[in-house]
């Protein structure tokens, strides 16, 4: 999705991290494509399984398998001293909760909600989705990406700024997402 420009620029807010940040916010998910996506309904349908798997690939790659115990370990396991020494600690894994039934479900259940309290109430229902909410949502510590946005769109430093609401930033970053 990231492609280069006639002058050989890469397009403002092109990269992927934007598609998944949106979605992947509670107060967005994928409604966003429905009413601000002005295109034919095929293309809104690409757009959404585009962003369902750049969210499953990270899912994916981010999920760690977890280690099996085979025969042989059991047993050089169980000779060792003491009473509990056969015993030793296995992780559960709800094999029922795979990254695409987790995104089936926060699709589902996923409907305007504020982000900080959906990802601590669902954190350890849609683990694999929450691993990428951290990586995707995280806000860095600096406020260099917000400089680089209001440079962007050609706003300086002003006290005005200082005031601005989350409703005048939500739309001033939409305005110029959807500039032509």
């Amino acid at each position: 999705m990231a492609t280069l420009t006639q002058d050989g620029t890469t397009a403002p807010f092109s990269d992927p991290v934007y598609l998944k940040a949106a979605a992947l916010d509670p107060a967005f998910s994928l409604m966003w494509i429905d009413h601000h996506v002005l295109v034919s309904l095929e293309v809104k349908a690409e757009v959404r399984q585009h962003v369902k798997e750049l969210i499953l690939r990270e899912a994916v790659e981010t999920e760690q398998p977890t280690p099996c115990v085979d025969e042989e370990e059991q047993e050089s396991l169980g000779q060792g001293e003491g009473l509990f020494a056969a015993y030793h600690k296995r992780k559960k894994k709800d094999v029922g909760t795979t990254p695409a039934l987790q995104l089936s479900h926060y699709l589902h259940i996923a409907d305007g909600q504020n982000v900080l309290l959906f990802w601590a109430m669902n954190m350890k229902v849609l683990p694999s989705l929450f691993k990428v909410a951290i990586r995707v949502l995280a806000v860095p510590a600096s406020s260099a990406p917000v400089e680089r946005v209001f440079s962007h769109g050609g706003i300086i430093p002003r006290p005005h700024r200082a005031q601005m609401s989350d409703r005048l930033l939500t739309n001033l970053v939409f305005c110029k997402c959807n500039a032509l």
